[in-house]
């Protein structure tokens, strides 16, 4: 979602920009419980299946582009997402801030992972600095950590969701920060994005779209047998099968070509997803089905994006 420090007008793959919007729409989806009060199961599988690929791979494409800007150094990134990711805590601050201050274990949990969506900043500026970190280690040590965070963040998650212990360490295991935070989810994919971006060329033949259909077959394959298997608590952040869907999700798109020069739809993804989380926010007073909210906060967050992209000509709030 961050785009690169360098400046001046860069030739841009407008279909990735055309992607970050699809995942923003399902972000938005996901936190307003698109269908939840239609059909209860259709649901569950966007919320808690499909549109889980989001995230990751947003953390993919920006793992991409991290490895090129390494290369004309770090601290001009660096400064990007700090200063983006403290000024959006700022803008939420009246949401979290009163909660923080009466209940010291929320005020902890906001100080160390950052305000309900805004983890994602968070993440991706302590991931990047560890792959940033990693990088002179060599690839095998770039591969060897991203498989060993992604496995400790799956095998925590389905610890927890399976019960296999108790008492204190089973709750632990079940708070979501536990295992979706910079570690355990941000470095494994900015590093898949980052091996992608060394090895485009070989791994270009995976972006079609019968890969694409093969790897989402392997995401509703997971998502069925939690349901099946684990009924009483199916929801999962992370699946196994995600390490295969967003790489090759991101080469597919990536492979259409459709090339521009504006930032506008980029930015826009980007604002929708800061700015989503404060529009349902207040839909929560009026008394009105998921699906309904989903479509509010739908059109409302893309009205109030609009001028945040406007903003950002001035402010650096994207």
């Amino acid at each position: 979602m961050i785009r690169s420090a360098t400046s001046g007008p860069q030739p841009r793959n407008l279909s990735l920009d055309a992607l970050k919007i699809v995942m923003a729409m399902m972000v938005v989806g996901l936190h307003a419980g698109f269908l939840r009060d239609v059909h209860p199961g259709l649901s569950h599988f966007f919320t808690n299946g499909l549109f889980r690929v989001a995230v990751p791979t947003f953390l993919v494409i920006n793992g991409y582009f991290l490895e090129r800007q390494l290369d004309q150094g770090l601290g001009a990134w660096v400064r990007r997402v700090a200063l983006l990711y403290g000024l959006w805590m700022a803008i939420y601050a009246p949401l979290w801030l009163p909660g923080a201050l009466a209940v010291p274990s929320f005020g902890r949990e906001v100080l160390l992972f950052g305000y309900y969506h805004l983890w994602y900043l968070l993440a991706l500026l302590l991931g990047g600095l560890l792959v940033a970190a990693l990088r002179p280690a060599g690839e095998t040590v770039l591969v060897a950590v991203g498989a060993l965070t992604f496995a400790a963040g799956v095998g925590i998650q389905y610890a927890g969701n399976l019960h296999l212990f108790d008492g204190p360490l089973d709750q632990s295991l079940n708070r979501v920060h536990t295992y979706r935070n910079f570690l355990f989810m941000g470095v494994p994919f900015l590093i898949c994005g980052v091996l992608v971006a060394r090895h485009e060329g070989r791994l270009a033949r995976l972006g079609s779209g019968r890969m694409l259909a093969l790897a989402l077959g392997l995401l509703a394959a997971e998502w069925s047998a939690n349901m099946i298997w684990n009924r009483d608590d199916p929801v999962f952040e992370i699946f196994v099968s995600l390490a295969i869907v967003c790489p090759v999700l991101f080469l597919t798109v990536k492979g259409w070509q459709l090339r521009g020069s504006s930032r506008s739809l980029g930015q826009l993804a980007t604002a929708l997803y800061l700015v989503h989380v404060a529009v349902l926010h207040f839909t929560y007073d009026v008394e009105m089905g998921d699906t309904l909210r989903t479509l509010v906060g739908l059109a409302i967050g893309s009205l109030v994006a609009v001028p945040v992209v406007l903003a950002a000509r001035r402010v650096p709030l994207l």
